[in-house]
């Protein structure tokens, strides 16, 4: 059966408070976010940034991009004589261990990063000030590689940890329910945070306003009672990196 090319939909346009990652003043914001030291994760996540394999899969495609950034090696075969994460692969991995249907919720998310070789630690904020500030210092850790908690493990080339938020798409002014994104870049001078898009198909990477991204995590999910919120990961140790000589 087909169907006429005005029943299907090809990219949806940004809400206004958002900036498509396109324009030029997303240039200016990421060159400025590159030179400030706000940027560590970038590199590292846009080399192993892609598009969501099914409408379901942000989660797990997430997952998948982290792991693969944070350099994890799989230590399993994924096609032919190579070793990668890809959503599908996570996907029969969660089935595997039993649990119920792809990325439902935070805590299923942090039990498949911990089963492949990632800490994982969930923060569910509530509209306190004090939790709200707690959002920042970790976004500003993650996006300078801990430079300015000056932690010893500080590198601008492979970033320590990493950064995802499950928010409601809806208090973004985007279409659609719950939603994994990536934390890629943060711009203080105009207090926005680059989030890489999993599903590509409808939004592009695209910049969000700080506190709109925060109370976006704030309304109750329907299906697991409580509010959404963002995980930090990294890799357990050195060990579980990828061995240069493989």
């Amino acid at each position: 059966m087909s169907v006429h090319p005005s029943e299907t939909f090809y990219g949806c346009p940004l809400p206004k408070k958002l900036l498509d990652y396109r324009s030029s003043e997303s240039r200016t914001r990421l060159c400025r976010a590159l030179q400030t030291g706000y940027a560590v994760p970038f590199l590292s996540l846009s080399s192993c940034y892609n598009t969501q394999s099914q409408l379901t899969y942000s989660g797990l495609n997430t997952l998948a991009i982290i792991l693969n950034s944070l350099q994890i090696d799989l230590r399993r075969k994924w096609k032919s004589i190579w070793r990668w994460y890809t959503d599908e692969l996570l996907d029969n991995f969660f089935y595997k261990d039993g649990v119920k249907g792809p990325e439902s919720t935070l805590e299923e998310f942090v039990y498949l990063a911990e089963c492949n070789g990632a800490t994982a630690t969930i923060v569910r904020p509530n509209s306190s000030i004090g939790h709200f500030e707690k959002f920042v210092q970790s976004l500003e850790r993650v996006c300078t590689g801990g430079r300015l908690a000056s932690e010893k493990n500080y590198n601008d080339e492979i970033p320590r940890e990493l950064m995802a938020i499950l928010y409601s798409r809806e208090a973004v002014g985007q279409i659609g329910g719950g939603h994994y994104g990536l934390v890629a870049a943060l711009d203080r001078e105009t207090n926005s945070v680059l989030m890489l898009d999993t599903a590509r198909y409808k939004y592009p990477p695209h910049w969000v306003p700080v506190e709109l991204i925060f109370q976006a995590m704030l309304p109750i999910d329907i299906v697991t009672g409580k509010s959404r919120g963002y995980i930090v990961l990294e890799a357990k140790d050195e060990k579980t990196r990828l061995n240069e000589n493989d």
